[in-house]
């Protein structure tokens, strides 16, 4: 899926550049845990988390979920967390500072996290998904920042 820019309009910014990239179709392994997720909580996404980072603590925690009320934004949403654990694989710098946790799908709710590792960069980005940049995103699957209930807990 490459979304067009009927999607996110002219005036916002591809901060992730998602028209550059494309997002990856749900495969079989993929599709039959989405499936299983319709009457079970199953975890969908292993996220980020390096085996290294197992092993340290981070200074704060930030668990998300959102609910849906349909497949396909569902769907699409998943596509999106896995495309951005990817990308964040594929940038080890970052994951010193942050990843993405497992993502579990719980009948139409989808639940994720953040493991922060720097407070500099937790203060400074935990209420990233407020800012329109990202707001963008989430009109791919119709849904708005205060659609996603969000706490953050620091460990540290």
């Amino acid at each position: 899926m490459k979304p067009d820019s009927s999607h996110t309009g002219d005036s916002r910014t591809d901060v992730l550049n998602i028209a550059g990239d494309p997002i990856p179709e749900i495969d079989a392994v993929l599709a039959e845990l989405l499936e299983r997720g319709k009457s079970e909580r199953v975890m969908i996404l292993s996220g980020t988390e390096a085996d290294e980072n197992r092993r340290r603590k981070p200074y704060a925690a930030t668990k998300v979920e959102i609910a849906f009320k349909d497949e396909a934004s569902l769907r699409t949403c998943v596509r999106l967390l896995r495309w951005s654990d990817d990308r964040l694989r594929a940038r080890p710098d970052q994951v010193f500072l942050w990843e993405w946790t497992r993502s579990f799908r719980d009948r139409m709710t989808i639940h994720f996290g953040v493991n922060w590792y720097d407070k500099d960069f937790f203060e400074k980005r935990k209420n990233a998904f407020m800012e329109p940049r990202h707001a963008s995103y989430y009109a791919f699957f119709g849904a708005r920042p205060e659609d996603f209930k969000m706490v953050h807990t620091s460990l540290g």
